[in-house]
């Protein structure tokens, strides 16, 4: 966790991953995360992406606690983000023990009407979860974030009542330049099916900042309309963005333009 605001890493500094006691606040020299296995599963000359692949990591000694490393360019860290290690398959189940308490103590008391599985690799995954449902007919939104789940993804894509190309930890799996196919085959296919097809992260993420996207932004969010989807997602852009209002209007105003075009 980083404490209370973003924090500015510089290329060459040294940048500590503490595994043991994620109670530790983070600041400009070191983070906490939860996987208490990265000492084991990484080496000195690997990489490792945080934040969507914004902050780059290059592992220089392994502890059995902590994992130093030196960043690769500069940045800025915000708290709770995504860690990825590219071509390294971590042992984290998809449905564990945070799951379970968040889909039985809360979605199912709450009447929630989906869950967003993340990191989905194969069916059971995703009928795991539904056991933890208490037969109520939660819709599953499988996240496709990893190159087996796109592997497996008929299979995934058949259990599940929607998928979502997530698009931030999926590219740190795939090259960047084939994003875009993995994202127009998952949806024509989700599409043929009759199932949700979500596509996410990063659509109008310049608006954390300013009160208006870029139009390469304006064009992804039109183009994931044109190419099948039943919803398009904002998450850092209202988390913690500055102009969460107008970002949803924005990207409302992009949406039924982009759906005027196929009526």
């Amino acid at each position: 966790e980083v404490y209370n605001s973003k924090k500015e890493l510089r290329a060459g500094q040294a940048f500590k991953l503490l595994c043991a006691d994620y109670s530790v606040k983070g600041d400009e020299t070191q983070v906490a995360v939860t996987y208490g296995r990265l000492p084991r599963d990484v080496r000195p000359g690997q990489v490792i992406l945080i934040q969507d692949g914004t902050v780059m990591l290059e592992v220089k000694e392994v502890a059995a606690d902590h994992v130093l490393t030196r960043v690769m360019n500069d940045c800025r860290l915000g708290e709770k983000k995504n860690v990825n290690v590219p071509g390294v398959k971590i042992d984290i189940p998809v449905v564990d023990e945070r799951e379970v308490f968040d889909i039985e103590k809360w979605a199912v008391p709450a009447g929630a009407d989906y869950i967003a599985l993340s990191f989905v690799q194969c069916a059971e995954d995703v009928r795991e979860c539904r056991r933890h449902c208490g037969g109520l007919p939660i819709q599953i939104i499988s996240k496709i974030e990893s190159v087996e789940g796109m592997r497996n993804f008929e299979e995934i894509l058949a259990e599940s009542e929607g998928i979502m190309v997530a698009r931030g930890d999926l590219g740190m799996e795939i090259p960047m330049e084939k994003i875009f196919m993995a994202q127009k085959m998952m949806l024509q296919k989700a599409r043929a099916a009759g199932k949700i097809a979500v596509t996410a992260t990063e659509m109008l993420g310049s608006m954390e900042d300013k009160p208006f996207p870029s139009r390469a932004e304006a064009c992804d969010v039109a183009n994931a309309v044109l190419d099948g989807s039943s919803m398009v997602m904002l998450s850092g852009e209202v988390a913690n963005g500055h102009f969460p209002v107008e970002t949803v209007r924005t990207m409302r105003r992009i949406v039924e333009e982009a759906e005027a075009c196929m009526e």
